[in-house]
């Protein structure tokens, strides 16, 4: 019965379907935005490989806050293989482009705070940096930071703060030349343990603390695209809804000869209730498709997580079936008595 009626709307049936298709793509792309905002900052702390952060005291975290220890400050931290570092906002330029903001990293060389790429090396030594990925620049590339000359020497994948943007890594020696002519800055510590002795002035992170500091100033933005989500959900409802109400209203007198020829309210329902599935489920596995294809080319990074695979497809079942109450309801209403009324009855 479902089959059939799904063959005799074919059209209208592949057309609420396409609609449907393009809003769950959105609903996984949406997805997979939040699931980046909330993910980056803990890969790119994750990256640096501390475990603990000192910072000066007051400073919510190293990535949204610009200010600096004192050398003394710094040199009376003791820890597990305590080391120096600059994080600070700089602009990458290259001569074949428009420059970059980028989040600088300065780090003794071959110590913490320097990531192993993914592809070439780490930056041990003057002139060298490390850049991620997003930033679009290739091992060998020219560029500057500052007025300071620096030659790309390595790639590393998902590091970047606040929405995307890039963090470069470089010897704490050329990040001090590039952004503070030079001068002995310190605005940070980064340890693999616990402080052994933290001097005045200074306060203790831990690692979770400096990534879910790095995300606060995302929170507007997560909570515009959770909201982006809902509204696709109600409009998915409302396409599914819609579909199935006009079908059981179409089919309304075919409803009242089945129930005259003894075919139960239940199986009715069922066949209006299938109709929305199949339109969900094809619409979600179509979706998936759409969503492989758009990640590529997206601004930003889309990264949605395998949860969202079975849990789409979930919520999408359940609001199927909630969308076609009323087309179910309608069946159950339908009068017998209709199947032997004359046409305007």
């Amino acid at each position: 019965m479902t089959g059939r009626d799904l063959q005799h709307r074919a059209v209208r049936f592949v057309v609420v379907t396409v609609g449907v298709t393009v809003v769950m793509a959105l609903l996984f792309l949406m997805t997979g935005l939040i699931e980046q905002f909330n993910q980056e900052p803990f890969d790119t702390v994750d990256a640096v490989g501390a475990s603990h952060w000192v910072v000066p005291e007051g400073v919510s975290g190293p990535f949204t806050a610009s200010a600096t220890l004192t050398p003394e400050t710094a040199a009376g931290v003791v820890g597990p293989a305590a080391a120096e570092v600059i994080v600070a906002r700089g602009s990458l330029n290259a001569a074949d482009r428009d420059s970059a903001e980028v989040l600088v990293i300065g780090h003794g060389s071959g110590e913490l705070g320097s990531p192993q790429p993914r592809d070439g090396a780490a930056a041990l030594g003057s002139g060298e940096i490390v850049v991620d990925r997003t930033a679009g620049f290739e091992i060998g590339d020219a560029v500057a930071l500052g007025s300071t000359p620096l030659t790309v020497v390595g790639i590393t994948d998902d590091t970047t703060v606040l929405a995307g943007l890039p963090v470069v890594f470089l010897t704490i020696d050329e990040a001090r030349q590039a952004l503070f002519d030079g001068r002995e800055v310190v605005t940070g510590v980064v340890l693999v343990g616990p402080a052994e002795a933290m001097p005045a002035g200074a306060a203790l992170l831990t690692a979770d603390q400096v990534a879910a500091d790095a995300l606060g100033p995302l929170e507007n933005a997560v909570s515009s695209v959770d909201l982006i989500r809902a509204l696709l959900w109600m409009v998915a409802a409302i396409i599914i809804g819609a579909v199935v109400y006009l079908s059981a209203l179409e089919r309304q007198r075919d409803f009242a000869v089945l129930k005259a020829m003894g075919v139960a309210n239940r199986n009715l329902v069922l066949s209006i209730a299938l109709q929305a599935l199949v339109i969900a489920l094809v619409a979600v596995g179509l979706a998936a498709i759409l969503q492989a294809l758009i990640e590529p080319v997206f601004p930003l990074r889309v990264r949605v997580p395998a949860k969202a695979y079975w849990q789409i497809p979930v919520v999408a079942v359940g609001v199927a079936v909630i969308a076609g109450l009323g087309g179910m309801r309608r069946v159950t209403r339908s009068d017998p008595a209709a199947a032997f009324s004359g046409p305007g009855g």
